[in-house]
């Protein structure tokens, strides 16, 4: 990898001192200055397209930044991320190949597998919530229903449950406090097998039935 310039463009310090994240830049999801990388000097734009391949596991805003430098390594580099990551800069990347090949049988392959493999805390889910608003097959539903039936992180359950009764008309937000809601989404984590069933059914039956058109 190429040294750090001797004296560096007033742009690449400043793209740089935006990649030193302190909690409320994480906090607030500020992400890098990505206006200062259209002055930066070519060798600058070299270097940081390095640097940021370089990152074994992107975060959202590296995807950003690579996006923004454009050249064919950036590009191929999101593209790697797209493929390997399930994460929320995972997600954010593949977003790139949708919009680049539509809706094909290999995207929904993939992307029905990112579903599969969907945390919480990681940033991905509004993202995969976004592509299954946009493309809800009959293949991604079911996708959707398996996750909140038997999804090992619970927050992804009651997550899941509650996305699939927003995309069917049924609620206007899936962060519902409703009191007729919310008890049968937190039974989807229920520890007594009949009450789990039960919500599961009550689900499957709402899904079934939607109120959207």
């Amino acid at each position: 990898m190429s040294l750090p310039p001797s004296n560096p463009s007033a742009a690449y310090v400043r793209f740089k001192q935006s990649t030193v994240l302190d909690y409320d830049k994480w906090k607030e999801g500020t992400p890098y200055d990505l206006a200062a990388l259209k002055d930066v000097t070519p060798e600058e734009r070299d270097l940081i397209v390095d640097e940021l391949c370089a990152i074994a596991s992107l975060d959202w805003r590296d995807v950003e930044a690579l996006r923004a430098l454009g050249t064919e390594k950036a590009i191929k580099r999101v593209g790697k991320a797209a493929e390997k990551q399930t994460d929320g800069a995972g997600i954010e990347a593949f977003m790139d190949d949708i919009a680049a090949h539509g809706w094909t049988e290999d995207i929904e392959t993939r992307f029905i597998e990112k579903l599969e493999r969907a945390a919480s805390m990681t940033g991905a889910l509004d993202r995969l919530y976004e592509i299954a608003e946009a493309h809800p097959t009959p293949a991604v539903l079911e996708q959707l229903m398996r996750n909140a039936r038997i999804s090992s992180d619970s927050t992804v359950r009651y997550s899941m449950g509650g996305f699939l009764l927003e995309l069917t008309g049924h609620i206007d937000t899936r962060y519902t406090f409703d009191p007729n809601i919310r008890p049968h989404l937190l039974d989807l984590n229920s520890d007594d097998y009949k009450t789990y069933k039960a919500a599961v059914a009550w689900l499957e039956d709402k899904v079934a039935n939607p109120k959207k058109p």
